[in-house]
């Protein structure tokens, strides 16, 4: 009989150890499992915030006056391009707004009139400015758009000088082909330099 009794009391403080290591187990699971429950709310809502942040930037960002290829915000101008065709030789066709880094425009005016100019067909191999004076050079093969009938040359005409008189600084514009001032052919001619008509909605070829 007393050895019955102490294996039933053995048992059950076995029984007794047995439980508690695991309630001890289940508790300890259990926080873990609302510890990794919880976490990933947490890293969504912090995403969520980044993601708003970064939609905010953006925003922000197409707002300022200006961003450069670098993604850096500077400062810009708005250059215009003076659109023409063969229909109205005297009134631009359209208007276009091309925004430019206003550094570009300052320290590499070459480039900046070319990015103005990207969509008419037309560039040009160096621009110095001077006094008021823009000074252009073209490649013989640019040139050669100019000399591509009567309406061609007035067209590209209009289309270079107009574009280039109405940029900030610049009141005369002379036009080189490889260098060579003066440049005539049949359908056109930079034998001067350009000015402004006293409306400005024009221009007028002076002697040198």
């Amino acid at each position: 009989m007393n050895n019955n009794t102490r294996k039933l009391k053995f048992l059950t403080l076995i029984l007794f150890v047995f439980i508690i290591i695991l309630v001890g187990v289940l508790l300890y699971t259990t926080k873990v499992y609302n510890q990794d429950k919880d976490q990933p709310a947490v890293n969504t809502s912090a995403e969520v915030t980044s993601g708003n942040a970064a939609s905010t930037s953006t925003a922000s960002s197409s707002e300022q006056t200006g961003t450069n290829s670098a993604g850096q915000i500077g400062q810009t101008i708005d250059l215009k391009l003076y659109n023409y065709d063969a229909d109205d030789y005297d009134n631009p066709k359209e208007i276009v707004n091309v925004t430019v880094d206003k550094k570009l425009y300052q320290d590499d005016i070459t480039a900046a009139i070319n990015k103005v100019l990207e969509t008419t067909g037309l560039s040009i191999k160096k621009a110095e400015l001077k006094d008021g004076i823009a000074t252009v050079d073209l490649s013989r093969e640019v040139a050669a758009r100019f000399n591509a009938g009567s309406a061609g040359g007035i067209t590209y005409t209009n289309i270079l000088v107009m574009t280039i008189l109405n940029m900030p600084d610049i009141s005369k514009l002379k036009v080189t082909v490889e260098g060579v001032p003066n440049t005539e052919s049949d359908h056109f001619s930079f034998n001067g330099i350009f000015v402004k008509s006293a409306d400005g909605n024009k221009y007028e070829l002076a002697a040198n």
